[in-house]
């Protein structure tokens, strides 16, 4: 005899959402909307003291090996420390970017290119990442790179010193020493929901032949969060279901409806899928990305997003 396999339900997609308008649509803010973040994202993580071994920087072996696969759980272990997750550079913790202030050098009105926080100039660093894609070292909350993850990389756009939008060359190389091959992962002290999600997914690699440039560190990153969501993200934003957020599927419905408004693409294609962009709200403005050397040689890049509206270019 046989039998009949029920049919599994479809994804829910943004079809569904409500139409947008100015005064129904409410961004999700600052903690996550979907459930409370692990007890570890309250505060800055401590660095303990490893002594450094005697290896240099390897350019050719960018390392997420702190990066744990996540169980379905809303709970997410901190990693013992290891050579491997302890940062070596920069030695201090990481700083908090929402009061949009940091201290830049003071006996000297230059700092070294591509650091974050900025060092006096001439200070030896293992590795630079291109000045336009680090955080603001005057005030983080204005990003010098001026992009929506939306978007393609040649709608991006440099906020200059003197409030003046003008292009990037995309075909410079993202960091320095060149590298082959970026590891990517969140600031989880900044911005918790991403890094709540990238636990989930992993951390964002991208590699080219003849070096990383601008362009595809940029392109990594819009295609990593266009992907659509799976049946175990559904299931993490239900489990999120409490008497605060009776709807859990609501804010992701909303972002989904600005998301369409928005992005530069037909909305019969937008509206076929829940993407990843969703789940992270406002936090779709990129703020910026530091450089970090582990104890063990390898480095990685440390991504921030911030909620913010970036101003539209033709």
């Amino acid at each position: 005899m046989q039998r009949h396999r029920r049919a599994r339900r479809p994804l829910p997609s943004p079809r569904s959402a409500p139409p947008y308008t100015d005064n129904g649509f409410v961004y999700p803010i600052r903690p996550p909307p979907f459930f409370s973040g692990p007890p570890w994202f309250a505060g800055t993580p401590l660095m303990p003291t490893v002594p450094v071994p005697p290896s240099g920087v390897n350019m050719n072996t960018p390392s997420a090996l702190a990066w744990q696969q996540h169980l379905a759980t809303h709970f997410i272990p901190t990693p013992p420390p290891t050579f491997a997750n302890t940062p070596a550079w920069p030695a201090h913790p990481p700083i908090p970017l929402e009061e949009g202030v940091v201290a830049v050098p003071a006996d000297t009105l230059h700092w070294t290119p591509g650091t974050f926080p900025a060092l006096p100039f001439g200070t030896p660093v293992p590795l630079h990442i291109h000045p336009a894609l680090i955080p603001n070292p005057i005030n983080p909350t204005i990003p010098q790179l001026q992009w929506d993850l939306l978007h393609a990389p040649e709608l991006a756009r440099l906020y200059t010193g003197r409030g003046i939008l003008k292009k990037l060359d995309l075909k410079d190389d993202a960091v320095f020493p060149v590298a082959d091959k970026v590891w990517i992962v969140p600031d989880d002290v900044n911005c918790p929901i991403l890094a709540y999600w990238m636990q989930v997914w992993g951390p964002i690699v991208v590699e080219a032949e003849k070096g990383v440039k601008i362009r595809d560190l940029l392109d990594g990153v819009k295609a990593y969060f266009s992907k659509p969501l799976t049946r175990q993200d559904f299931r993490l934003i239900r489990r999120g279901r409490s008497p605060l957020n009776p709807t859990p599927l609501l804010p992701l419905r909303m972002a989904a409806v600005r998301r369409i408004e928005d992005a530069y693409e037909l909305p019969e294609v937008s509206k076929q899928l829940f993407r990843r962009i969703d789940v992270l709200g406002a936090f779709r403005c990129w703020g910026g990305a530091r450089p970090v050397v582990m104890q063990d040689g390898t480095w990685r890049l440390v991504l921030t997003l911030l909620p913010y509206v970036v101003p539209r270019v033709a």
